[in-house]
């Protein structure tokens, strides 16, 4: 009886970078709920350890010079404006730059719960964070309050594309 052929499928593959730990815990609750291990692709989640928009984005650079990924997307805060030249290169690069608004993740997240984001992004961890269920930078802890009704829900446009992202099949 002869083998059966065993075909390698080339999956497409993703990187998101998100800008701290908070992000990049987020992001592994949402692909979670939304990555099906069947979907053709391969995604990579990372964390650029805070810092400005140009720090993230370097890092970003820093990360992917050397390895291969399909699609690059940067989710990071909006408190800090990015500056041009960071944004040519983000551009150069094919990066995707996603940014939590209004201010950073915990604004947002705010929002999608239907709460006022409040002025600064401090004071927004501050009122974010108590009703997490546990550390904010542990993905299980977004899982009560962030669960696949609440987050299809939303229309926060960055959750919205983060969604698809991750639902998309290749």
């Amino acid at each position: 009886m002869a083998k059966k052929k065993i075909r390698n499928q080339q999956q497409t593959t993703l990187i998101i970078v998100g800008e701290g730990e908070h992000e990049e815990a987020f992001l592994q609750h949402m692909k979670s709920i939304y990555d099906n291990r069947l979907s053709g692709k391969k995604v990579t989640l990372d964390f650029a350890g805070g810092g400005s928009p140009h720090d993230v984005i370097k890092y970003t650079v820093k990360q992917t010079q050397h390895r291969a990924f399909d699609y690059i997307y940067i989710l990071m805060d909006s408190d800090v404006a990015i500056e041009a030249k960071d944004t040519k290169t983000a551009k150069e690069k094919n990066f995707i730059l996603l940014q939590s608004e209004p201010l950073c993740l915990e604004g947002m997240l705010l929002e999608v719960l239907k709460q006022t984001a409040l002025p600064t992004s401090q004071a927004c961890k501050n009122k974010l964070h108590p009703q997490l269920s546990g550390d904010p930078t542990e993905a299980c802890s977004y899982s009560p309050l962030f669960d696949k009704p609440v987050l299809d829900k939303t229309t926060k446009m960055t959750i919205v594309m983060l969604r698809e992202i991750l639902k998309k099949s290749y």
